[in-house]
């Protein structure tokens, strides 16, 4: 999920402790956004921004570690450092597991593995989790300034209702799979719960589509030449695309074209199809020789 998202739902999650147990409240907000700092890797560079994205801040060994650790100072200080540690160890895992849900994969074992899980179940911005959310935080908020305390209620109801939605989503996905045995990934539409977005590999192209997961129809979008391997001696010298292939099994050349002396290929994840976003797109030129002379990352 987006950080805005994550940062919602964890002020609801800490609406009924804010009054009576201000530690736990605070260590529920604090670790569900501490984890998204990882986007302060894009200040080295794209490259190390994708290593680390949703690695050592997001694994629950980590999480564990930090939470005791920062309990543990805590009490140091004279706060009470159990709230805290348990507000920290919620919020972090509920962030994971939010992300688990989505399409980009965490690794949740590191140090003892770095393998990457995700569902493709809910986009990381999905409009009925966006909604819901900031639709729920609105309504709390004057309730707090007026009273000083939100009843547990009013969290425990959006948390039962956006497991619903969340659990939906799966069922969905997994009724989207049954109707395209073939397709090589499904990703969640960010609008509409019941479309996904799904590719299909044949021989020497891919196609892309979208199904309904209700009805089962399915939309052809379009199809894509697979251009990987006359360029593989290239493309395995960069890390971005090796990295961006070990985050997606559907990342290919999709097109090659001459600009001048030069040979321009393009790379894209052929999943990400939500706002149009190049995120992962790498351009690269090669020369007569196929050697890279200079390229551009989108991350």
């Amino acid at each position: 999920m987006d950080i805005v998202t994550h940062a919602g739902i964890g002020l609801i999650a800490a609406s009924p402790f804010l009054a009576d147990r201000p530690e736990l409240a605070l260590g529920i907000v604090a670790g569900s956004v501490l984890p998204d700092l990882d986007a302060l890797y894009r200040v080295a560079n794209s490259v190390a921004f994708l290593r680390a994205h949703q690695t050592w801040s997001h694994a629950l060994p980590v999480h564990l570690a930090l939470s005791i650790a920062a309990g543990a100072f805590a009490a140091f200080l004279g706060w009470k450092g159990t709230d805290l540690a348990a507000g920290l160890l919620t919020g972090f895992v509920g962030h994971s597991l939010l992300d688990l849900t989505n399409t980009y994969g965490v690794a949740w074992f590191i140090p003892f593995s770095r393998r990457r899980f995700c569902f493709e179940w809910v986009f990381f911005i999905d409009a009925v989790v966006f909604t819901s959310m900031a639709t729920v935080l609105a309504a709390l908020v004057p309730i707090w300034v007026r009273q000083g305390v939100v009843p547990g209620a009013y969290a425990a109801g959006f948390f039962a209702l956006l497991a619903a939605y969340v659990f939906g989503k799966g069922i969905l996905r997994q009724r989207a799979g049954s109707f395209c045995p073939g397709a090589k990934s499904l990703v969640p539409s960010a609008l509409v719960p019941w479309r996904f977005f799904g590719t299909e590999r044949h021989q020497n192209a891919i196609s892309l589509f979208a199904v309904n997961a209700i009805t089962g129809a399915r939309s052809t979008v379009g199809e894509v030449p697979l251009l990987d391997d006359p360029f593989a001696r290239a493309l395995d010298s960069l890390p971005e695309f090796r990295l961006m292939r070990q985050v997606s099994p559907e990342y290919h050349v999709v097109s090659a074209s001459a600009e001048g002396a030069e040979m321009r290929l393009l790379c894209r994840d052929l999943r990400m199809r939500n706002f149009g976003t190049r995120f992962g797109d790498l351009e690269i030129w090669l020369d007569s020789n196929r050697q890279v002379t200079r390229r551009r990352f989108y991350v």
